[in-house]
């Protein structure tokens, strides 16, 4: 009995898991328009000088947080030379943490800047203090510009960003813009494409369904534009936390301040292209985000109860890679051993049965499927990145369900830097939880496909598949880096596959 519960209980977590996700999809727009995006019209974009008024224009922020990122800053900041803003109201701050020996390297690029009147400075602290909150915060107490822009290092800023995105904050009440992310990188591996396309699903679904129901979306750290006003009185960039972006959006949210989310503004970074430089980079976000939900869960405890769902939903989704884990293993084990875990349902007589798993283990795979690819792209890679999504996602979900029992338990306190651009190395390795689970994966497969469990095979067929995909990558990247080798290719244009 109840062993029959627990699996129950775990697909019903998914349902929900999923009943979100078809709700964020259909309020994207995407679910008939794979291009749907609320394009401002010409007059929403363009700043006073731009029609011959001759109002003021605020003098504006550009922050770039660089550390032991010499290499990325190179290749991004010609961009800085043509845009389109006044450069006598313009302020950029290269904020150089780095520890690595680039000081001259930077201080070289920044110079050739100054030269053709780019106004840019380096700005460097005695002590790497609260990590890139720390930069972000510092950078702003020497700087009294109004706005603030936002860019990691890989990051190339559009031309007309600055056109397109401070005209929004004509509303008293937005104090963040965020743009979406681009991709100079997605066709190098199997690995960035998946990663693609499930940003494209963050950013083109969930933050666009977000922002057009008036509910919360947060900044995602780069790519985007702050209210000064707001900043301050959300209480400013805070260290005590990983994921400071998400902290101060929360924050300020909380006061009453909205977001604005551009879909048609591309802002194009690089992802990373290995497992370890992934890896880092889920934990971060995983660990840390769970573990500033906990820390902000009672704040949010009287509020109404449509704000209270959707902020748990919101705050647990990271656990559906916990659920993910058990029902791979549970599932098969009820067939494997039907004497102690029992060979017939009790409450629900359907509901335990092959049959019932083959609808719901299909739909629950189709949804998945759609989603990501509804979110355009070509007619057969939209589905292909889709499937890889699936593959990463079951196989990932074990190194991802302890990254969230990390953050639950609070032992995510320092900030990592993801390594990015081409032939970056360093990062987290494979767990010793990973290598115990994964032969009991395969273990499984052989057990179900022996015993006929044909409606189980699926799922953890995808988990192995996915769960060795992520050691071999991960393991061939520490063969190369040990041999003084790399497994990506030189740097490409930062042009190429955007999106």
């Amino acid at each position: 009995m109840w062993a029959e519960l627990f699996q129950i209980l775990l697909v019903t977590l998914l349902v929900l898991s999923g009943i979100h996700r078809f709700m964020l999809w259909l309020g994207s727009g995407l679910a008939w328009n794979s291009e749907s995006s609320e394009v401002p019209s010409e007059n929403d974009v363009c700043l006073p000088w731009k029609d011959g008024s001759t109002g003021p224009l605020p003098r504006v922020l550009i922050q770039i947080p660089v550390f032991n990122d010499a290499h990325a800053l190179q290749s991004r900041l010609d961009c800085l030379k043509s845009l389109d803003y006044p450069r006598s109201l313009l302020q950029i701050q290269i904020l150089d943490d780095s520890d690595d020996g680039s000081a001259e390297e930077n201080d070289a690029i920044i110079e050739a800047l100054v030269a053709v009147g780019v106004p840019v400075t380096v700005i460097r602290r005695e002590e790497r203090t609260g990590f890139k909150a720390g930069a972000l915060a510092y950078g702003m107490s020497v700087s009294d510009a109004e706005y603030v822009a936002i860019f990691d290092a890989d990051f190339q800023i559009p031309e007309q960003f600055l056109s397109q995105t401070l005209p929004h904050f004509e509303d008293s009440r937005v104090g963040w813009v965020q743009c979406r992310w681009g991709f100079a990188n997605r066709n190098h591996n199997f690995l960035t494409r998946a990663q693609a396309r499930l940003l494209d699903g963050h950013f083109r679904i969930e933050h666009q369904a977000r922002c057009r129901g008036g509910r919360f979306f947060n900044f995602n750290g780069t790519a985007g534009i702050w209210r000064r006003a707001a900043i301050e009185a959300a209480g400013g960039w805070s260290g005590k936390t990983v994921v400071e972006d998400t902290d101060l959006s929360l924050r300020a949210w909380d006061l009453g301040w909205k977001g604005v989310y551009r879909d048609d503004i591309v802002c194009v970074g690089w992802l990373p292209e290995n497992f370890s430089a992934f890896r880092t980079q889920q934990r971060r976000w995983l660990a840390g985000g769970m573990d500033l939900f906990l820390k902000r869960k009672s704040d949010h405890s009287g509020k109404p109860f449509l704000t209270c769902f959707d902020f748990n939903a919101r705050g647990l989704a990271p656990l559906v890679s916990v659920v993910v884990v058990l029902l791979a293993i549970w599932a098969p084990l009820r067939r494997i051993f039907p004497d102690q875990l029992g060979p017939e349902p009790w409450v629900f007589r359907s509901l335990g049965t092959p049959a019932f798993e083959w609808v719901f283990f299909s739909f629950a795979f189709i949804g998945v499927l759609v989603y990501y690819a509804s979110t355009g792209g070509g007619r057969y890679i939209r589905w292909l990145e889709s499937f890889l999504v699936l593959l990463l996602g079951t196989g990932f979900a074990f190194y991802a369900s302890l990254c969230c029992f990390e953050g639950i338990l609070g032992r995510v306190s320092e900030f990592e830097r993801t390594p990015k651009t081409a032939g970056a190395t360093g990062g987290r390795k494979v767990t010793l939880w990973e290598w115990a689970v994964f032969p009991l994966t395969a273990w499984l497969i052989i057990k179900v496909a022996l015993i006929g469990a044909w409606s189980v095979l699926p799922l953890i067929s995808m988990s192995f598949v996915g769960l060795f995909w992520s050691l071999l990558g991960t393991r061939s990247q520490g063969i190369a880096e040990s041999t003084g080798s790399t497994l990506s290719s030189p740097c490409r244009n930062v042009g190429d596959s955007v999106v």
